[in-house]
């Protein structure tokens, strides 16, 4: 039984790379064990019935994970807020072009918990089907679902590392942050969404008109890329 679920003030959306589940305030996902639902590629088939309460929504971006030279296959689930205590089996489908030189005997799950880390889970790859699947036994909360290679971690790296060339001050910051390279380089900076909201190869970035919570930055020099967790107040 693939579909038998319960949807209580839900919008779906068809188009890929894009929110495709809103569940308003109130209003829940109630799937019932045995059952499931696809939420574009992503199969969520939980051990007992598992509900989803809003304010929640769930997107789909083309927009890889990166950490240093490690990056995620190019499709990214995120979810506005945490999906909590989750027991079951998720299936996660790929294109071959989404894979980034990734093997696919290599693929692993991943999952990005609620302090920004990912977790990689060696899962069930099918090759023909293009698919990784993993099943719970114990409960998991995460936010965001993707794929990478084994041995590759997705985990943003500490503000300024010893022995790093790239330096990103302050942080948290109201307004603006500054970063200091060795080389010429390019900032970008993401929302948890895998939003591009910034783009510069000047030395700083303005974010006083955006709005308070996490953001992604990545930095690329001619040699190396790195990831860091930027907090907005």
């Amino acid at each position: 039984m693939k579909i038998s679920i319960t949807l209580i003030g839900l919008f779906v959306s068809s188009f890929l790379f894009s929110q495709i589940l809103t569940v308003n305030s109130g209003s829940s996902v109630s799937i019932a064990s045995g059952s499931s639902i696809t939420l574009g590629g992503l199969e969520i088939a939980p051990e007992d019935t598992y509900v989803i309460n809003g304010d929640n929504a769930v997107s789909r971006t083309a927009t890889a994970v990166t950490a240093g030279d490690n990056s995620s296959v190019s499709r990214v689930y995120n979810t506005t807020a945490l999906l909590t205590d989750f027991t079951g089996t998720l299936t996660f489908s790929y294109l071959d072009g989404e894979l980034n030189n990734i093997a696919e005997s290599d693929l692993v799950l991943e999952l990005q918990a609620d302090d920004d880390s990912w977790t990689s889970y060696e899962g069930t790859v099918n090759e023909t089907d293009n698919t990784i699947s993993y099943t719970f036994d114990t409960p998991v909360s995460f936010k965001a679902v993707t794929a990478s290679a084994a041995g590759a971690t997705l985990t943003i790296e500490d503000i300024n590392p010893a022995g790093s060339s790239i330096l990103v001050y302050p942080n948290p910051t109201a307004d603006r942050i500054y970063i200091q390279t060795d080389t010429n380089s390019k900032a970008e900076l993401f929302d948890l969404m895998g939003r591009e909201v910034r783009s510069t190869n000047q030395s700083q970035i303005d974010m006083s008109n955006l709005s308070r919570g996490n953001y992604i930055l990545q930095v690329k020099t001619q040699n190396k890329t790195q990831s860091f967790k930027i907090i907005k107040q």
